[in-house]
């Protein structure tokens, strides 16, 4: 695939994978429909990204390295993320969330941040 193709793979999946953790969070119900669609949405994202960041060839060395950066800094923030609702919900500081809608929210802002940190990341240049 050509590196336009790709992005749009990307973004395809994306959309998949949103708007199933959407429908799982805001329902708060998992169906096998929502669920077929994010994990179809899931090996697309991962698929592409693999292409897009080409995990396979050792030619481009700050490609991999703003992907492993980007990974690295979403997981923290996903940490930090249950972290701070775990601390909100022990004091009863916000609305009850049942699992279904942690674990949604939780992925959802380890993709934002992802797409977030690599965007920076690549405009940037490289990582010091």
């Amino acid at each position: 695939m050509k590196g336009s193709s790709i992005k749009y793979a990307l973004w395809l999946g994306s959309i998949f994978v949103f708007v199933s953790l959407a429908y799982m969070f805001f329902l708060n119900t998992i169906n096998i429909i929502a669920l077929a669609a994010f994990v179809f949405g899931i090996i697309i994202v991962v698929g592409s990204l693999m292409r897009y960041n080409q995990c396979n060839s050792p030619e481009d060395e700050r490609m991999r390295k703003i992907a492993a950066f980007s990974m690295m800094n979403s997981w923290v923030s996903g940490i930090t993320l249950m972290a701070m609702l775990l601390f909100l919900m022990y004091f009863n500081w916000t609305l009850p969330m049942s699992g279904i809608q942690v674990i949604c929210l939780a992925i959802a802002v380890m993709l934002i941040t992802y797409y977030c940190w690599f965007a920076y990341y690549s405009m940037k240049g490289d990582i010091e």
